[in-house]
């Protein structure tokens, strides 16, 4: 696509907000040849590849409005509305990306999610109900690449206070963003919430989100520079995904057994139950730490992941019924007595 093709691509994906539900009203705009998985998302899937790109069809909304582009007079590749609405730029930025990379036929799986923003579906509709029924496929890619980032130059590699991505893997990736499209690292960016690609940081080694040139998403006040994001659409059609190192191992922990220990204390002088519920509750309570991973591992056991947001430090606890274990072959469970060093006294 020429540079005025996307414009008009992005101003036809964008002349109506787009709430969950409602995503098939841009179908016709996607490639032919799309497919579409058991959820209902749409995908693609192009050569031999172990890269997964992102993106999703609604926008955050409740109901279908008008958009009333504007226009600025002095750039024509800068776009807003009369703020009546939300433009719509998250992700319909991602979304001509995307097919413009299937256009060229750059390698990868592509995938078009429903309702992801949280406002009518809850939040990763699409994403989260395509990884539950279909894990072994998400597991086989070894990067998960999303254009869904706001602003200019931020390459993510921490998402919801965990590593979703490896140094390695992002420090190669910023440099052929710079080399090939003059796209500066932001590197004071690079920590963000919870952006798409976040769902798969337990199946995909390395998870990013790239800024794809947007602004004040979700308000009236939204906009976005077309030229920055036509520059990254252009710099992706010349990057080798498949040779992006691929380093962070998946599940890793990165805690000192001590600090385990005095972390699960404060916990069990807290609560002697010990039941998952109430693990997730008193971190919640405390703060400090988020629960970043919750998951089921089969015969009732569960693995709960505990992450401070800014500093590399995860909590480890896998927990069957009332009782919590420090190892992942469950052969220690920690009792409160244990812990405080105390012997229980034998009442008289």
């Amino acid at each position: 696509m020429n540079k005025q093709e996307f414009k008009d691509l992005f101003l036809k994906l964008t002349e109506f907000t787009i709430p969950f539900g409602k995503e098939k009203m841009v179908e016709k705009y996607l490639p032919s040849g799309y497919s579409k998985d058991s959820v209902g998302n749409y995908y693609y899937e192009i050569g031999e590849s172990e890269t997964l790109f992102t993106t999703h069809l609604d926008t955050f909304c409740k109901k279908v409005e008008k958009v009333n582009h504007v226009i600025d007079k002095d750039d024509e590749f800068i776009i807003s509305t009369d703020q009546t609405t939300i433009l719509g730029g998250d992700n319909k930025l991602g979304c001509c990306i995307l097919i413009g990379m299937i256009k060229a036929r750059v390698p990868g799986t592509y995938y078009f999610f429903l309702g992801e923003e949280p406002i009518l579906s809850g939040g990763l509709w699409g994403s989260g109900n395509a990884l539950d029924r279909h894990p072994e496929f998400f597991s086989s890619f070894k990067r998960c690449i999303a254009f869904d980032r706001r602003g200019y130059g931020s390459v993510v590699i921490r998402q919801m206070a965990r590593m979703t991505s490896s140094n390695d893997f992002i420090n190669k990736l910023a440099g052929e963003l710079k080399r090939f499209g003059n796209i500066e690292f932001d590197e004071k960016s690079k920590y963000g919430y919870y952006t798409d690609t976040a769902i798969f940081m337990d199946v995909i080694p390395e998870c990013t989100n790239i800024s794809a040139g947007g602004f004040d998403e979700h308000h009236f006040t939204e906009w976005v520079d077309l030229n920055y994001t036509y520059n990254v659409y252009r710099t992706a059609l010349q990057i080798k995904w498949e040779e992006l190192p691929v380093a962070r191992q998946i599940g890793e922990v990165r805690f000192k057994k001590p600090e385990q220990g005095k972390f699960l204390k404060k916990f069990l002088i807290y609560n002697t139950n010990k039941t998952a519920d109430k693990l997730v509750a008193y971190f919640d309570k405390n703060q400090a730490f988020s629960l970043t991973r919750e998951l089921s591992l089969g015969n009732g056991v569960k693995r709960l992941t505990f992450s401070k947001w800014l500093e590399d430090f995860d909590i480890d606890f896998w927990v069957k019924g009332n009782t919590i274990y420090l190892d992942e072959a469950m052969t220690r469970s920690i009792s409160i007595d244990e812990i405080l060093g105390k012997k229980k006294r034998k009442r008289k």
